[in-house]
């Protein structure tokens, strides 16, 4: 556990059916966090993936009426995979807002105006924010 980083505190939860493909993916800042937030059901029903910022996969279970860890897989694909999903999160992101933009109800940056999004997982976490 020496070696962890901040990263490996955020769970990343993707609520698509199969999980691997970005779909709804919500940024939580704690395993507790995502814990309170997701059902008991959702974990028994297998119904999506959730990793680390850092790329490991979270084992959930129910444990009666609550979400638990019950630990973490490393998973060779595993920081290819929240890349991709939080790139897909923030091109959502994007795609909003410059919606937003075009009523008025929001102004954009310099670079996001251009379509220019964080390269990073810290900075996509950045612009995506978290649940809560």
């Amino acid at each position: 556990m020496a070696n962890r980083t901040w990263l490996h505190d955020i769970i990343l939860v993707n609520d698509s059916e199969g999980g691997l493909e970005p779909g709804d993916v919500t940024l939580f800042r704690s395993a507790g966090d995502a814990c309170r937030y997701l059902e008991p059901w959702w974990v028994e029903g297998h119904q999506g993936l959730a990793f680390t910022a850092t790329g490991e996969k979270v084992k959930l279970g129910a444990d009666g009426r609550c979400v638990v860890v019950q630990g973490y897989d490393d998973d060779p694909d595993g920081p290819a995979i929240v890349l991709r999903w939080l790139r897909h999160s923030a091109q959502a992101i994007l795609e909003t807002r410059r919606h937003k933009a075009r009523k008025g109800k929001v102004r954009l940056g310099e670079v996001e105006a251009d379509g220019g999004l964080p390269v990073s997982v810290e900075g996509l976490i950045a612009y995506i924010g978290f649940t809560n």
